[in-house]
């Protein structure tokens, strides 16, 4: 974030702070013959480069759909084809009990993959939220006072999309790849072809987390017949009919997949935890240094502790809604709330560039 931009930080209120019967507070807007119209800037080239880059990023989603499920079914396949029988082969003569490794591990990798197909499906399927879900459309003014009375905004100016002129509730932002305000914003993933937000934030960081689970145990117990397939000159015969190479690719693919997805996993493991988004992590970090100049604390008011921010991103616990084994499986659940007005550790600030802010944030 460019530090040549004027920044306010503007004290959060508290509800008993505001006079409930005067409702929320509606913006004002100045008249056209007190003020003329500002005239439209002209896109510059970076914007340019901008808009090309959102409309690449759109047109490859499927291409990038397709492609993850084409990755994810060669190691499935050649998981089960290959690697599990290696390491399992089913004893006969000696019925279940003389099989309960290979069962356990089936369970287990199952598992695993039940995990990974349901909730890239979820991630992918579930919308993550806009300003007008569940909003009765009437006129311009009645949706506008709606969206504000579900937002219950307690900020003496309410904040408006400029794109889509529309109330943005706490935690929202613009996704130029959508062109649409998304309720608590992560980021615009082209590998599920859909924004990250406040409906299917649980699913892509579960997915992030069930697969670099299952690409470390597949390159673990994928060594050996990695190895077994290596050895071409050594006239080892290969016991099996996928081929050798794509074991090889397979296993190859895995370690790729697993550090890539299991950095991307940490990371958002790290948000989840301290009660952030991808964006709001870097608005943060900015304004703890300008608080500091300040002479000012600065404290993120959706911190409730690790423990807490964990039982709230899997809705579970005081403020949940579902016992504690739903975070143990793969299950649609939604989050809490509606993502339009989030509960509160305390208060916080938030950011106002001033006339010029172009939804940066």
């Amino acid at each position: 974030m460019s530090s040549s931009i004027e920044f306010t930080a503007l004290p959060t209120t508290d509800p008993l702070d505001i006079d409930l019967e005067q409702g929320p507070i509606l913006p004002t807007t100045s008249s056209s013959s007190s003020s003329p119209p500002r005239p439209k800037k002209k896109p510059t080239l970076s914007a340019r480069i901008d808009q090309l880059t959102d409309k690449a990023i759109d047109g490859l989603g499927p291409v990038l759909l397709c492609l993850a499920f084409l990755l994810l079914s060669i190691c499935i396949f050649a998981y089960f084809t290959v690697v599990f029988p290696f390491h399992h082969p089913w004893k006969e003569g000696e019925g279940v009990f003389g099989n309960l490794g290979y069962i356990a591990n089936m369970v287990w990798s199952c598992y695993l993959v039940w995990g990974i197909v349901a909730n890239y499906y979820y991630a992918v399927r579930t919308p993550p939220g806009g300003v007008l879900d569940g909003i009765e459309r009437t006129t311009d003014d009645g949706t506008y006072q709606n969206v504000l009375l579900e937002m219950e905004t307690y900020t003496e100016i309410t904040p408006t999309c400029k794109r889509c002129l529309l109330p943005k509730p706490e935690r929202t932002h613009h996704c130029s790849v959508c062109k649409k305000c998304v309720l608590k914003y992560d980021h615009h993933c082209p590998w599920i072809h859909n924004c990250v937000g406040h409906y299917n934030h649980r699913y892509f960081v579960m997915f992030l987390t069930y697969l670099s689970t299952a690409c470390f145990y597949y390159v673990f117990m994928g060594i050996g017949p990695f190895m077994l397939a290596a050895a071409v000159d050594n006239g080892e015969t290969w016991p099996y009919w996928l081929d050798r190479s794509i074991v090889a690719f397979a296993e190859v693919l895995a370690v790729a997949i697993g550090v890539a997805v299991g950095g991307m996993g940490a990371w958002h493991w790290y948000l989840t935890l301290t009660a952030q988004t991808t964006l709001e992590q870097y608005n943060n970090n900015y304004i703890k240094k300008m608080c500091k100049k300040r002479g000012e604390k600065f404290t993120n008011m959706y911190h409730f502790g690790v423990w807490g921010n964990l039982l709230d991103f899997f809705n579970i616990g005081p403020r949940g809604h579902y016992p504690w084994y739903t975070a143990l499986l793969p299950l649609r659940i939604p989050p809490i709330g509606n993502g339009k007005r989030f509960e509160k550790s305390g208060r916080g600030f938030v950011l106002d560039f001033g006339d010029d802010d172009e939804d940066m944030v």
